[in-house]
């Protein structure tokens, strides 16, 4: 299979993972409220899983260079840390639609950034998938239909920084593939991004939530679903596929997550989100099929 066949196809298994977020997020938020730690075991225990596995298999994708810890633990808080909280603070001054759209502004930061930090060539088909795959965003979203006199500056500014966070995950992500396995750069990544998560709400928060069982399942569902394998397919997707056209792949998460809360929670699909879901494709279908 040709390398970019197989780039292809783990970014949209990794972008179908990550697309399951929504809804177990919206079934764990059943039982707890605070959205930073429900982030904060996601990371926590994905992190935790992920490290117990590569131990067993491949303890040598654990061992990195010292000095490029201060590099991981940036990766970790900017993309990871970040991104996590800033998305329902976001969520919390606007609205979920527009949270959404704006975190997914993050393949226009991608196309910018990968021209300067990772010398990525600027061409008519990438500027085509993009606006073709945003234009499908707001549609699926149907940020049309929303209230804009709801929207404060705070919101958009949060907003704002988690897309370009969520870039950066790609970009530090190119750029660590460069010397490292995907696997240890998943691992590092959410490993310091859980760490500094942990410090903002405290082991003892942590240990004094008692939730029933079947909460439990979904928090660990969050965790290894679309955390470790979203996270994981998407970057062994980065490592064979330039850092702009992984971005724009990546928005068929938004695809998934719209048709899993049809079929779990029989949200009504509109004619615009159908029709922005073929967008989203057509701009796949662009990236992926036209040479540069």
């Amino acid at each position: 299979m040709k390398k970019n066949i197989k780039g292809y196809l783990y970014v949209l298994l990794g972008a179908t993972f990550l697309g399951s977020m929504g809804v177990l997020g919206k079934l764990i938020y059943r039982y707890e409220p605070d959205p930073v730690i429900v982030v904060t075991f996601r990371a926590l225990i994905a992190s935790v899983l992920l490290i117990g596995l590569v131990a067993f298999f491949d303890p040598s994708k654990l061992r990195i260079r010292k000095t490029d810890i201060p590099f991981f633990a940036l990766y970790g808080f900017l993309s990871v840390t970040m991104t996590f909280m800033l998305f329902f603070y976001s969520i919390k001054y606007t609205t979920v639609a527009v949270a959404t759209i704006l975190l997914y502004t993050y393949p226009a930061w991608v196309l910018f950034l990968s021209i300067f930090a990772l010398n990525e060539k600027l061409n008519k088909n990438k500027i085509i998938a993009l606006l073709l795959t945003f234009l499908g965003c707001v549609l699926v979203t149907q940020l049309h239909n929303q209230e804009f006199l709801d929207l404060n500056s705070k919101g958009i500014i949060y907003g704002v920084i988690c897309g370009f966070g969520a870039s950066l995950y790609t970009i530090f992500g190119k750029k660590a593939l460069l010397k490292y396995n995907p696997f240890t750069v998943v691992t590092y990544a959410l490993g310091f991004g859980a760490l500094f998560l942990l410090f903002f709400r405290g082991p003892k928060v942590l240990l004094s939530v008692n939730y029933p069982l079947l909460a439990w399942v979904w928090v660990f569902a969050l965790a290894i679903v679309p955390t470790l394998l979203g996270y994981s397919f998407f970057t062994r997707g980065l490592n064979y596929l330039e850092a702009s056209r992984t971005g724009i792949v990546g928005t068929w998460e938004i695809v998934v997550a719209s048709g899993l809360a049809f079929i779990i929670f029989s949200e009504r699909l509109a004619f615009s989100q159908i029709l922005g879901a073929l967008l989203i494709l057509w701009g796949i279908f662009v990236i992926s099929r036209r040479p540069d």
